[in-house]
């Protein structure tokens, strides 16, 4: 046993000083491959963890295995050695003929992976062996946030349920790998500042987780901080599944959902009295005694006293919900809808009937332009019988003109 030692740490020194060893950082869970490219297939190849056997295969096939319990889950692939689920005990030297491997088991974990909004985790992070590199910590994967191998992040929101990483360096400060963490955040519990409501109407009470709870709901209510003989619901876990105990509940004054619950533990009550008005309070519990807390302040008003925030019918209206106001029977958002819709129906309406005007006038104006269109010349022309000249009597001359003595005679 002593002898088996040195000879680890003689080939381990070996591997350091000569720096003839090949150093491979692999993530906890994942697989590692070290190859014996020198090796011959067709020959026996022995794998070797600290001079003490690992796997070998003959040339027949035959394999034999060490007692190591890396054994169980490495093989060989032709020359290759190859160890699945890597576990931090792996980490060590391996030979084969001449080549020789340093296997560091690197792991970075959250703890716990799931956190409850505004508690805390512990991140941590770790080379399995002698390794002397540097370790920093990357909030969403670039801001330097700690040099330290472990860190507390505090306060926890879902600004910071991102992915965190793990940055490795070696002594010389060259980047050996990246782990990366993911913290899941359940919460925060919502519920609203204030729900408003009439007397004799009802009221939701609104409670919700932003998504799927990553941890296991044990149990919940709902509450009113001050003395009520009103009796809510508790939730209950009954198969893997989270419902509403119906059992010893103001039904007439309760209602609730008989389906399994997820994110909307929401509640209503209904014939809601002005001594109901108060803080009431949503609580959902986890495993450890955790939980999760909410609360909103019901406000009631008198029938003959209503509050423009609130509709005829008393049912709750917030603040942040004005558009569900309801004006003469309809909710504000279907009258601001109709009053739009109309306006654009009727700016259409004119627009159609300015242009057919438009066309109107201009059809008018174009025949009347036509009828006053006259030709500038007469297309009839006179058709007269000219007389046939007779044959060879030639062209008549004109007849001298008379004396003028004769001019008198003809104006007696």
């Amino acid at each position: 046993m002593f002898r088996s030692k040195n000879i680890l740490w003689i080939t381990f020194a070996f591997c350091l000083t000569s720096g003839s060893c090949t150093d491979i950082f692999q993530q906890s869970g994942s697989d590692a491959k070290m190859d014996c490219s020198g090796g011959d297939p067709k020959k026996a190849i022995e794998w070797k963890r600290g001079n003490v056997l690992l796997i070998g295969k003959a040339p027949s096939g035959t394999v034999r295995r060490g007692i190591m319990e890396t054994t169980s889950r490495a093989r060989i692939d032709g020359t290759t050695l190859k160890i699945t689920q890597l576990k931090t005990s792996d980490n060590g030297v391996y030979t084969c003929n001449s080549y020789t491997y340093k296997l560091y088991v690197v792991s970075a974990s959250a703890n716990p992976s799931s956190v409850l909004y505004s508690s805390e985790t512990t991140l941590s992070c770790d080379v399995a062996g002698d390794f002397k590199g540097t370790f920093q910590w990357l909030e969403s994967g670039s801001k330097p946030y700690s040099q330290s191998k472990e860190v507390t992040v505090k306060n926890v929101t879902l600004d910071t349920a991102r992915i965190w990483t793990c940055l490795i360096k070696n002594e010389k400060s060259k980047e050996i790998i990246r782990l990366d963490v993911n913290i899941g955040v359940v919460g925060p519990l919502n519920t609203p500042r204030e729900v408003k409501t009439h007397e004799g109407g009802s009221a939701v009470l609104p409670c919700f987780l932003p998504t799927k709870s990553q941890l296991p709901i044990t149990g919940g209510s709902w509450k009113r901080e001050s003395h009520s003989d009103i009796r809510f619901p508790v939730l209950m876990r009954k198969q893997n599944a989270v419902q509403w105990n119906s059992t010893d509940v103001s039904i007439d004054k309760v209602t609730f959902t008989e389906q399994e619950v997820m994110t909307n533990f929401s509640v209503t009550l209904k014939k809601v009295k002005v001594a109901d008005a108060g803080v009431y309070v949503c609580s959902l519990k986890f495993e450890n005694g955790k939980a999760l807390t909410s609360s909103l302040n019901l406000t009631v008003s008198k029938r003959d006293g209503d509050d423009p925030d609130m509709d005829s019918r008393g049912s709750t209206v917030t603040k942040n919900n004005m558009w569900n106001k309801r004006v003469w029977g309809m909710q504000l958002w279907v009258w601001i809808a109709v009053s739009a819709s109309s306006f654009v129906l009727i700016g259409l309406v004119v627009i159609i009937l300015l242009i057919h005007c438009r066309n109107k006038r201009m059809k008018k104006k174009m025949m009347k332009l036509k009828s006053m269109r006259q030709p500038h010349t007469s297309r009839n022309y006179c058709k007269c019988d000219r007389p046939v000249s007779q044959a060879g009597t030639g062209k008549r001359g004109r007849p001298p003109p008379l004396p003028r003595h004769q001019y008198s005679s003809l104006n007696e």
